[in-house]
């Protein structure tokens, strides 16, 4: 019995710094910064000067300090995963270490790069965080961060080697009853900078008119040297409501699905041709890619309709004749 006072004691401690935690991550988090994104190039020896903006979008006035860690690509996603800078871009960056901001306040702040004269030709990637804990507490220190991703090029001799792993739909589908149809493809980078996969990929229907021309990196994604990114492009042309709930019934969830191929029309072999260049002197990678799509549930529907339409029209044009030749032999019999 002597020792729940002092577990509540700890329950209370544990639940108290919980919420301290939680409150300072979610102030710190009211920090926007423009770009989130910088593509840049210089020459060895050259120093960059660039700008950012910091806006508290807190309600209280904030000290935010800056950092800096390199990026490298992880897994095949894009998305970046960042390490401790010790050499490279992280190094070569530098700006003002800290800075207070009112509510809503918004300062425009310089930072400088200064590439090596050695610096090794091509490309370097870096991040420039702000965040309320100072660098000076070390990895102890509470507070999430705010970064811009830096994407340097250093001119000079860069090798370029790059191109498809694969292009398929996504899950290898080949049958399909209506758009969408989505598209998967893997690109590899083996040179020495980022290469940004640029072009159309083009659909076009079974007597090779194009159907649609989508953009084959809607994102403007990268590929970071030494890496392979995944790419997708969805074709479609009607998307349903975010507040769309499918039909639990068999007949309005049939003429639903009617109606929704109707608005995402598309029947018959199709090719999806993707063209994209990738580098500085318009190097090319191409990969076509077949696929059926037979909106089954609108195509019996119309037939029903064709066939309601010929028998009926078939059997109003019968009682027309009958009618006509009625006629015909009541002008005659006066």
């Amino acid at each position: 019995m002597k020792n729940y006072p002092n577990k509540n004691k700890s329950l209370f401690l544990f639940v108290f710094v919980l919420i301290g935690l939680l409150f300072v991550a979610n102030k710190a988090s009211a920090l926007t910064l423009s770009p989130s994104r910088l593509e840049i190039s210089g020459d060895p020896g050259q120093t960059l000067t660039e700008k950012m903006v910091l806006i508290n979008e807190n309600n209280d006035t904030e000290t935010f300090y800056s950092s800096y860690a390199n990026f490298q690509a992880q897994g095949e996603s894009g998305d970046p995963a960042f390490v401790t800078a010790t050499n490279d871009l992280g190094t070569w960056m530098s700006t003002q270490p800290s800075i207070t901001l009112s509510p809503g306040e918004s300062q425009t702040i310089p930072f400088t790069i200064n590439i090596p004269k050695n610096a090794e030709p091509g490309g370097h990637f870096a991040v420039v965080f702000w965040g309320t804990a100072s660098p000076q507490l070390g990895t102890v220190g509470v507070g999430s961060k705010t970064g811009l991703l830096v994407l340097l090029s250093v001119n000079g001799d860069v090798k370029q080697s790059a191109g498809f792993l694969s292009f398929n739909t996504v899950g290898n589908k080949f049958w399909y009853s209506t758009l969408p149809v989505s598209f998967e493809y893997r690109f590899k980078n083996d040179g020495g900078d980022r290469i940004k996969p640029v072009g159309p990929l083009t659909i076009r229907d079974t007597v090779f008119f194009p159907a649609q021309v989508l953009d084959a990196n809607p994102g403007t994604g990268n590929v970071l040297p030494g890496s392979t990114r995944r790419f997708q492009v969805d074709w479609i042309n009607y998307v349903r409501p975010v507040d769309y709930v499918t039909p639990t019934s068999f007949f309005p969830r049939f003429w639903s699905n009617v109606s929704y191929q109707w608005k995402n029309f598309a029947i018959g072999l199709y090719s999806a041709n993707l063209n994209v260049a990738y580098s500085t002197n318009n190097q090319h990678a191409k990969a076509t890619v077949f696929f059926f799509v037979f909106p089954w549930q609108l195509i019996l529907v119309m037939l029903v309709v064709i066939a309601i339409l010929f028998w009926g029209g078939k059997f109003t044009l019968k009682r027309y004749n009958k009618f006509i030749i009625e006629k015909a032999r009541q002008q005659l019999t006066k």
